[in-house]
């Protein structure tokens, strides 16, 4: 066990010293992984809280999905530093076992969900390489169907491009969706299925020259995660790709309308700027803003807030 008085000889400075406990190579190399159970996290919050108790240590629990721990380092250094070792490490399986990670702007990392460490910069390219581990982990599914259903509707789009709304639990056919555009092309269903997955080909695809009436680099791929039936894979290079597009900027944790908590990822081009709200457990995109900030259009912005995408078998 290592003390206050045995760092130096054993060339130990003290960031070493405070990583040294039960648990910082879980921390660092944290994947994703499931939620504990209610029953499961009460209790380990409850041995938590009886460590926090005997140490002084701050600790905020946040129900099911994480939680947050303050200790001052330097209150971490001292003659008793093998007990606090053992509650950093008790602390450090909490943020590792509730699955949540935290993104920042401000170049500090927080413990949780994800491939992020301390050693990597808190940037978008790292926090969308993240959540692309993430998405890629989803189970594959199929149906006749792509239902997504927000806070204004739900539509379905068809293995055809036929397009549904549903009114008053009714579900009316509104013609043909027309494809998605990735770059210079507009691809069906058929045709998204048959796209590259390769995330270097998809950012070249999405910064292509662009066309009349052509939608952001960025709008490109948030209505690829959104409103296609991308697989999980495509998924991953696609939020990827996102990361290398120039403009890409990290915001930190945020809520949405509903008040979901995720992190927000922000693009800025020369007559618009797009917000994502990314769910870092499940890569869901929960929000999406669009407003275009120069031209003819200036001012317009184009807000919508997911509920639920995915599969689907069946009309209503």
């Amino acid at each position: 066990m290592t003390t206050y008085d045995d760092t130096e000889a054993n060339g130990m400075n003290e960031r070493g010293a405070l990583l040294d406990f039960p648990g910082a190579d879980d921390l660092a190399a944290a994947g994703h992984v499931e939620p504990l159970s209610e029953r499961a996290l009460a209790r380990m919050l409850a041995e938590v809280e009886a460590a926090v108790a005997t140490e002084g240590a701050a600790v905020t629990a946040k129900g099911v999905t994480g939680v947050v721990v303050a200790i001052p380092q330097r209150r971490l250094l001292g003659r008793q530093f093998g007990r606090r070792r053992a509650l950093i490490g008790l602390l450090t399986t909490a943020a590792v076992a509730t699955g949540v990670v935290t993104y920042a702007n401000n170049g500090t990392t927080s413990a949780g969900t994800g491939t992020h460490s301390e050693a990597r910069a808190n940037t978008a390219t790292v926090f969308l390489d993240d959540i692309s581990t993430v998405a890629a982990s989803q189970s594959a599914s199929s149906g006749k169907y792509w239902k997504t259903r927000t806070t204004v509707g739900t539509t379905y789009i068809s293995q055809s491009m036929n397009y549904y709304v549903v009114n008053n639990g009714k579900v009316y056919k509104k013609g043909l969706r027309p494809g998605w555009q990735v770059g210079p092309k507009d691809l069906d269903w058929k045709g998204l299925e048959q796209l590259t997955m390769d995330s270097g080909k998809l950012l070249d695809l999405l910064q292509s020259p662009p066309r009349p009436k052509s939608i952001s680099p960025f709008d490109q791929a948030v209505t690829l995660l959104t409103d296609s039936p991308a697989s999980p894979k495509l998924r991953a290079g696609v939020f990827k790709a996102m990361g290398g597009l120039k403009g890409v900027k990290l915001l930190g944790q945020v809520k949405d309308s509903t008040g979901r908590g995720g992190t927000a990822v922000e693009f800025a081009e020369a007559k618009s700027l797009g917000q994502v709200i990314v769910d870092p457990k499940t890569s869901a995109i929960l929000e999406y803003t669009f407003t275009w900030t120069a031209g003819p259009s200036k001012g317009k912005v184009t807000h919508q807030t997911f509920l639920s995408t995915g599969f689907t078998d069946k009309l209503g």
